[in-house]
This record gives structure tokens, sequence and C-alpha cells, in this order.
């Protein structure tokens, strides 16, 4: 597996971490913090999703 790959499976790791992170958050009664950890998926994944097609690693979902 190249690099590029390498790149989108540890990006993909990474937003599913941040998303346990932020349910785990939310079950703790830390909404604020959920709340500002949300935000700032989505606008990883806004990027990821303005990306031009031929600029997406293959394993992004």
């Amino acid at each position: 597996m190249d690099q590029y790959n390498k790149s989108g499976l540890a990006l993909q790791k990474n937003l599913l971490n941040l998303r346990r992170e932020r349910d785990s958050l939310k079950a703790q009664g830390k909404h604020e913090e959920a709340e500002r950890m949300a935000r700032d998926i989505a606008r990883i994944e806004a990027v990821v999703a303005a990306l031009p097609e031929g600029a997406k690693p293959p394993t992004l979902q």
C-alpha cells in the first residue's frame, strides 16, 4: 500500500476516534465540549468532501 492510501486510512481512523471521543463526552454530560468537537469533525469532513475526486484517497468514505 502506498503512502497516499496509508494517509487516507490514518485520516479515517482519526475521524473515527474523534467521533468516539465526542460520543464519550456526550455520555459524560460534557455537552459543550462534545458540541465543539462535533464542529471540528464537521469542518474536517467538509474539507475532505470538497477535495476533487482525484485527490481523495480511495480508502476515504
